[in-house]
């Protein structure tokens, strides 16, 4: 997920660059999330933050200019992940709870389900929840995406085995005159000739839905194992396998992708 700074500039002058893409895939016992992080950035880097004073462990992707979480999963399973989408005014955000932290890695922290994640969008104020929409997840294979529309925060739930979110609203496709998404029609069509919950079948959807040059990096979750593959610059014939338990054992640390995955 990209912080909002510089957000109207480049979505005036670059308009893919926020073009990310986010896939739930389950088949009940295998839990799998994919993701493309799409960015003008190229130092992106993984960070770990072993669990201190009750909180959650967690690992979370990032750029190393910016240091806040764009996306990443805790130790008690929990996914989130989000996109750029039109601008839609939520005038009850003012009304919330100010957390004085980055809501996101606060969620990561504190939330081990879907249901708890969405209880603190509905209790804190969350500044860029105009601009975003937020896909969360879990190990228990709950999905859900979390979004700003007609001055509401609207909640879809997942109806099927998988969920895909990409960068249009998704209670209203044309929002903002937003174009058809290529991206989320390619993976759509994709999904119903094989909608496996493998790693060969993301790797698959996701090599056919990058950005080219603007993807940094692209991940698949395994919320079921807590392993991460790693891919570097779309390319999708070579990956890292991090496990979440046996990084977190190393202490805090963080990994540039392009040392991970070379």
């Amino acid at each position: 997920m990209k912080r909002i700074f510089f957000t109207l500039f480049l979505a005036l002058y670059f308009p893919n660059v926020f073009a990310c893409l986010i896939l739930f895939i389950t088949d009940g016992k295998i839990i799998l999330v994919g993701n493309h992080e799409d960015w003008y950035a190229r130092d992106a880097e993984v960070t770990f933050v072993p669990s201190q004073n009750h909180k959650f462990g967690m690992l979370y992707f990032d750029f190393a200019s910016e240091g806040s979480p764009q996306g990443g999963m805790n130790e008690a399973g929990l996914f989130f992940d989000g996109t750029r989408t039109p601008y839609a005014p939520y005038p009850d955000n003012e009304k919330k709870l100010d957390c004085k932290c980055y809501i996101w890695k606060k969620i990561l922290e504190e939330c081990s389900t879907t249901e708890q994640a969405i209880s603190y969008l509905n209790k804190y104020k969350i500044p860029e929840i105009e601009d975003v929409h937020i896909l969360f997840a879990d190990r228990n294979g709950n999905s859900v995406i979390a979004g700003v529309y007609d001055g509401k925060l609207q909640i879809h739930r997942r109806n099927g085995n998988y969920q895909l979110l990409t960068n249009f609203n998704i209670t209203n496709p044309s929002y903002g005159d937003e174009p058809p998404c290529k991206r989320f029609a390619t993976a759509e069509k994709m999904m119903h000739i094989d909608s496996s919950a493998s790693i060969s079948n993301m790797e698959n959807i996701l090599s056919k839905t990058h950005q080219d040059a603007l993807t940094v990096y692209s991940n698949i979750y395994n919320l079921t194992t807590g392993e991460v593959y790693v891919y570097s610059k779309a390319n999708f014939t070579k990956k890292a396998t991090l496990n979440l338990r046996h990084e977190l054992n190393k202490g805090k640390h963080s990994v540039r992708i392009v040392d991970l995955v070379k």
